[in-house]
């Protein structure tokens, strides 16, 4: 099983449970836009030749990467890597965003191997890189 099929059926078969205001049960994600790493990876490598405190663990990786407007989600482990899920906090202007990360240790040393966004325009029924209408 490729590891898109397995972040996939992770998706499908994994309830997340973010907060009561929104709760993500069995997300449903059709399509997805790959994010760029390479950057992240070569300041994420010089974090933790630095010791930084975010740089340790996947969760502070991963909130890191993400931003302000993101809070980690889930956690799972998935073979050799962790899989990390961001949702966006509740907007008005945008729609409801999931941020997925996938990431493996290597020699000590944590490094993001895939970065994919997608998200669910207002009244949506699953997750996608479909465009939302002025009103989300």
């Amino acid at each position: 099983m490729s590891f898109i099929n397995a972040i996939r059926v992770i998706l499908v078969l994994t309830p997340i449970f973010c907060s009561s205001a929104f709760a993500l049960e069995q997300p449903i994600v059709v399509s997805f836009a790959d994010q760029p790493i390479n950057q992240f990876n070569q300041q994420l490598k010089q974090a933790q030749q630095q010791k930084r405190s975010w740089s340790k663990q996947p969760e502070t990786i991963s909130a890191h990467y993400a931003g302000k407007r993101f809070r980690v989600a889930r956690v799972k482990q998935y073979q050799d890597k962790v899989v990390t899920y961001n949702v966006s906090t509740e907007s008005a202007e945008h729609p409801k965003m999931l941020l997925i990360l996938s990431m493996e240790k290597q020699r000590s040393n944590w490094q993001l191997d895939a970065a994919r966004l997608t998200w669910r325009c207002e009244n949506g029924l699953h997750f996608g890189t479909d465009r939302c209408s002025n009103s989300h």
